[in-house]
């Protein structure tokens, strides 16, 4: 795969992980939701995997010099494979201790992607990407979060989708400032180098 195959996986997995966000604010709180729900999975596998795989080719065809890079976008494409991961269980969850799991899932997740982005940043002069990594994980961490609290009685059901849709809205807008991040960082890699003699 070449170079702006892999930048161009990222920005577009970005863009999709959006829609999904979109999508998930469009139908919570809905009764029958099958079809939303199947839709914004469909749309979350892509947004979530494009990325982490267009990131993991970026890393193997950095230069040793840029180790922080490749540290960082290998952190950043193993949080979006653990916030699969933390989707998925919260999709499945229907008790307290299934919702932790997928806390625990996102939070870790969140935290590898906000490390990646500080490597990314210091480095490639990226600081907006931190702000979308953080935008991302706070806005995940509120969803398996409002269902934890709507379990212990904390919340009513409506206050729970209200959260929900405060965090799919963050995320949403992470994924866009991520986006525009990697598409800044492409055109600055595929930019012509000017030597002076």
């Amino acid at each position: 795969m070449t170079t702006s195959k892999s930048w161009a996986l990222v920005v577009t997995g970005y863009c999709i992980l959006a829609v999904a966000m979109l999508a998930f604010l469009t139908i919570n709180g809905l009764s029958s939701t099958t079809a939303g729900t199947i839709s914004t999975a469909v749309l979350l596998a892509p947004g979530l995997l494009l990325p982490a795989a267009g990131m993991l080719e970026l890393a193997r065809h950095k230069d040793p010099p840029q180790g922080a890079t490749r540290k960082g976008l290998v952190l950043q494409s193993l949080s979006l494979v653990g916030l699969l991961i933390g989707f998925v269980v919260s999709y499945v969850a229907s008790s307290i201790p299934g919702y932790l799991v997928s806390g625990v899932f996102i939070v870790l997740a969140g935290a590898a992607a906000l490390a990646g982005a500080i490597f990314i940043s210091k480095e490639a002069r990226a600081r907006q990407l931190v702000a979308g990594a953080a935008l991302i994980a706070i806005g995940t961490a509120l969803i398996p979060a409002s269902n934890i609290a709507l379990l212990a009685g904390w919340l009513l059901d409506l206050d729970k989708n209200f959260y929900e849709d405060i965090g799919a809205t963050a995320a949403a807008c992470g994924s866009v400032v991520a986006a525009y991040s990697f598409f800044v960082l492409r055109s600055r890699a595929q930019a012509p180098t000017i030597s002076l003699s």
